[in-house]
């Protein structure tokens, strides 16, 4: 199996930029209320020491929106072009939602803290349900679909090839975020989130 580097760079490019345009989401959530937020390429960094559980909601959802802005884009992006690099590019787009839902199958819950908790508030679900870790399998499964309709490649190349984007894009967003928490933790304090409802639970 041989894939070229423009195959991995853009598919290590629409990780990347896929995570980043996630906090760049919650860090435009908290402009358009007044509250400073820096996004990191993989964490956003409130510039309070609190804020209320109602303006986190809202920061929480923003990421929400950032990272299915990031997929439906690079979807139509690879109906459109239909090649090996349109497929990386996806591939790297929907990482995101396959890390996500493989951690709401391992531990009940796709994201940690109490993101999904207060994304899920702002848009009216019960804040311990299951709604975005729902939605993000089955935006993962809707890109799955796009893709095996495009599909041409032998089957046995095809494998190979998403064995080797699974595990890769894994390690490539792991070390991102040890990395960049790693760095920017060190400048930034950590804000508290008053008038948090009580049976949340921080998976």
């Amino acid at each position: 199996m041989k894939v070229s580097a423009r195959y991995v760079l853009a598919f290590a490019g629409a990780a990347v930029v896929g995570i980043y345009l996630h906090e760049l989401g919650h860090a435009v959530a908290g402009w358009v209320q007044g509250i400073g937020v820096f996004p990191s390429p993989a964490k956003e960094y409130i510039l309070r020491s609190q804020v209320d559980w109602n303006q986190e909601t809202w920061i929480a959802l923003g990421g929400v929106v950032g990272t299915i802005l990031t997929t439906v884009g690079a979807m139509l992006y690879f109906v459109r072009a239909r090649s090996l690099t349109a497929e990386a590019v996806l591939f790297g787009a929907l990482l995101p939602a396959w890390l996500y839902t493989i951690r709401f199958f391992l531990k009940g819950r796709g994201h940690d803290g109490t993101e999904w908790q207060a994304a899920q508030t702002a848009l009216g679900f019960a804040p311990g349900g299951h709604a975005i870790d729902i939605f993000f399998a089955c935006l993962l499964l809707a890109g799955v679909i796009l893709w095996g309709c495009r599909l041409r490649l032998p089957v046995r190349y095809t494998f190979l090839r998403i064995v080797s984007v699974i595990l890769g894009g894994t390690i490539l967003l792991v070390a991102l975020q040890a990395g960049n928490n790693r760095f920017f933790d060190r400048f930034f304090p950590s804000t508290q989130v008053v008038n948090t409802p009580s049976g949340l639970d921080p998976r």
